[in-house]
């Protein structure tokens, strides 16, 4: 089964534990599929196991522990479960054990613990006299948060897709964040520790050092991944990138051959090259078609296995979930490994107020857009909101320290988000998830890297070259560029676009025109469709550029444009949303010109079918 854990602490008394016993069975009630629930009581506090369907996902410890007390335990992995016992240290776990312990004492004491990755999220808050935790936020209402918006984490949603720092869309509802301990004591003020894994340190490798140390970590971490998925038929995701292909390629050398796997078909740059790449290394491939039964597949039920971050418009894999759940029990991919060699375009950024300018240019339109559709009164601060909340999670770093303190703040935040969303879908549908450079080891390595060895990627393009040479003359499907024709894989942000393009084309003359060309084909389709009838050129390179190409399917999938205005119709009515603006953007798709784009139409959706969810929880309870 999957598992979520439910907990409700706080004063003794007669009137407290029947109340604390009916809010943890009415959450357990309305989780996603639920199952059955094992729930132990003290004096108080009252906590839950949960199972729901389908079977897999997890792993789970729930015991009553000797001399009063209980502990809980949902994992990742078998080692998880181990790595979590009582008074173990859960910071210097990642991937490989990813999990959350709960520990309550007598004399109402709960203690609850994340591993230093954040891998399985978690989400707990105060309500009166009370503690309460899960590992499904909206579940917190059902234990008695009330079901406030909380319009800056609503803000960040809607412009970031997740909210900063450990803020969430349910005011006064917090993430746990990597390494986090929550130590709640009746009476006493809640102490609230990190120790993530992945932070700035002074002890550096030369060149040559890292490339040694990585292949090392590698062939652990990849060797580690195979025996423990022995038994589930794995698949790979497998997308012509760097990442994905880092773990291919290891994984055939250790004679390891999981089933690969990609969407869309041979007429996409991922779909090609993935299927060039599996036939190289000798994998089993199989492409999963995206037909017009998949696209937005189950949408609805969908918004409840995502915890106020993403949306089913972009999380691809409950499309597929039925196909996916017959196919394996554990997907492993390459969730964030791009960001951890350097793919950010604010690196090489000193100084608190440039890096806040270069975020902030990444969201500036969405923030622009998103602005005409909410309430007015919201509207007119989004823009100050998510600035500010750019600002204030910054600040837990010094940009000053070095030019890749982004890459800390970009791991903090979003993969906490943005990962452990697709952690939670995948659980939640009976798939484990194996990620490899989200593993201890690795985060250990990765943290030791500089920032010139993290610029431009230049030390992760050496990396494959030199340990992974099986696939270092197969094109990128990015740029159409191999890692042998390259010395530059990502943007930073401590020189101008133009500047390391020239650079690029000086050492590879072929691979930096060839990046040019598509660029230029890019720009001048999207000039053309802008200011001309001339569409077609846009809807060509779209279709080749991406396996799902959101804003083309909306002018042109009646399957796709039909689903999404069903999800989005609803939000006309929710008072956070400008009614004529959304009247105007039904009509406008209707008529085949979207005056906005399919993918903040799903975040709207999404903000709206959570906000109707956590008013019919509270409801409930009165």
């Amino acid at each position: 089964m999957s598992h979520e854990a439910l907990l409700v602490t706080g004063p003794p008394g007669q009137d407290a534990a029947p109340r604390r016993r009916a809010l943890v069975a009415e959450a357990a009630r309305r989780l996603p599929r639920p199952s059955s629930v094992r729930i132990l009581e003290g004096d108080t506090y009252c906590i839950a196991l949960a199972d729901t369907h389908p079977a897999g996902g997890t792993f789970a410890s729930f015991e009553e522990r000797p001399g009063g007390g209980a502990t809980l335990v949902v994992a990742t992995t078998r080692v998880g479960i181990d790595h979590a016992g009582i008074g173990a240290d859960s910071s210097s776990a990642g991937s490989e054990a990813g999990h959350i312990a709960i520990e309550l004492e007598p004399g109402g004491v709960a203690t609850v613990r994340a591993d230093g990755a954040a891998f399985l999220p978690g989400y707990w808050a105060e309500v009166d006299q009370s503690f309460v935790f899960s590992t499904h936020l909206a579940s917190l209402v059902s234990l008695g948060l009330p079901a406030d918006i909380d319009e800056q984490g609503l803000s960040e949603y809607l412009v970031t897709l997740h909210p900063l720092g450990d803020r969430t869309v349910l005011r006064n509802a917090r993430i746990l964040g990597a390494g986090a301990i929550v130590r709640w004591q009746l009476g006493s003020e809640t102490r609230v520790t990190t120790d993530p894994l992945f932070t700035p340190t002074d002890d550096r490798l030369s060149d040559s050092e890292a490339i040694e140390e990585f292949g090392r970590v590698w062939r652990a971490i990849i060797g580690d991944i195979a025996t423990r998925t022995v038994d589930e038929r794995p698949l790979l995701g497998l997308s012509g990138g760097l990442d994905s292909r880092a773990i291919a390629v290891q994984a055939v050398e250790m004679g390891f051959r999981p089933m690969s796997y990609t969407y869309g078909s041979s007429g996409t740059y991922e779909g090609r090259i993935a299927a060039r790449l599996a036939g190289d290394l000798e994998l089993p491939h199989v492409v999963i078609p995206v037909t017009d039964r998949d696209v937005l597949r189950g949408a609805p039920e969908a918004f409840s296995l995502l915890d106020g971050a993403h949306s089913p418009g972009e999380m691809y894999e409950l499309w597929f979930r039925d196909r996916l759940a017959s196919m394996t029990g554990s997907i492993i991919n390459g969730l964030a490994g791009g960001p951890l060699w350097g793919d950010d375009k604010g690196l090489g950024v000193r100084g608190a107020g440039e890096a806040l300018e270069r975020q902030w240019h990444r969201y500036a339109g969405e923030a622009n857009t998103i602005g005409r559709f909410v309430e007015p009164s919201l509207g007119r601060d989004l823009s100050g909101l998510v600035r500010s909340g750019l600002n204030d999670s910054m600040s837990d770093w010094d940009m000053d320290a070095r030019g890749d303190m982004v890459i800390f703040w970009k791991f903090a935040n979003r993969q906490t988000r943005w990962g452990g969303m697709l952690i939670n879908a995948l659980r939640r549908i009976g798939i484990r998830t194996e990620a490899p450079f989200l593993d201890a080891r690795f985060l250990t390595f990765a943290a030791r890297l500089t920032t010139d060895q993290r610029r431009n990627g230049n030390l992760y393009l050496r990396a494959h070259r030199e340990l992974f040479r099986k696939a270092a003359g197969i094109p990128r499907s990015d740029d159409g560029n191999s890692p042998n024709g390259l010395d530059h894989v990502y943007w930073s942000g401590d020189t101008s676009y133009l500047r390391q393009l020239a650079e690029l084309t000086r050492s590879h003359p072929i691979s930096g025109a060839r990046r040019a060309l598509r660029r230029v084909e890019q720009v001048g389709a999207d000039w053309l469709s802008d200011h001309t009838p001339v569409d077609g050129p846009a809807r060509s390179v779209e279709a080749r550029r991406t396996v799902f190409p959101a804003d083309l399917w909306l002018r042109t999938r009646p399957s796709y444009s039909e689903r999404l205005l069903e999800l989005v119709e609803g939000a006309v009515a929710n008072p956070i949303f400008s009614a004529p603006a959304l009247e105007s953007a039904v009509l406008s798709v209707r008529s085949g010109r979207p005056n906005v784009g399919a993918l903040t139409l799903a975040k709207i959706a999404t903000a709206h079918a959570w906000s109707v969810d956590y008013e019919n929880r509270a409801a409930a309870l009165t």
